[in-house]
């Protein structure tokens, strides 16, 4: 499962280049669309309904790491 503190710097982020680079800080790598893909799904999970489903920013950054 994601770090809490990989988790907090992801949603955080404001732009794919965010998303990349806190993902090299924990020592993780995608590519730039891989991340695009991952910064969708964290903006996805901000929302209301999102978490009404169960998608967490958590599960999406497992998902995108797991491929």
């Amino acid at each position: 499962m994601a770090s809490s503190e990989l988790v907090e710097e992801v949603a955080k982020a404001q732009t794919v280049q965010d998303v990349l680079a806190a993902l090299k800080n924990a020592g993780e790598e995608l590519t730039f669309e891989q991340a695009d893909k991952l910064f969708g799904k964290v903006l996805q999970a901000k929302s209301d309904t999102a978490e009404l489903d169960g998608d967490t920013i958590a599960g999406a950054i497992d998902e995108a790491l797991a491929k």
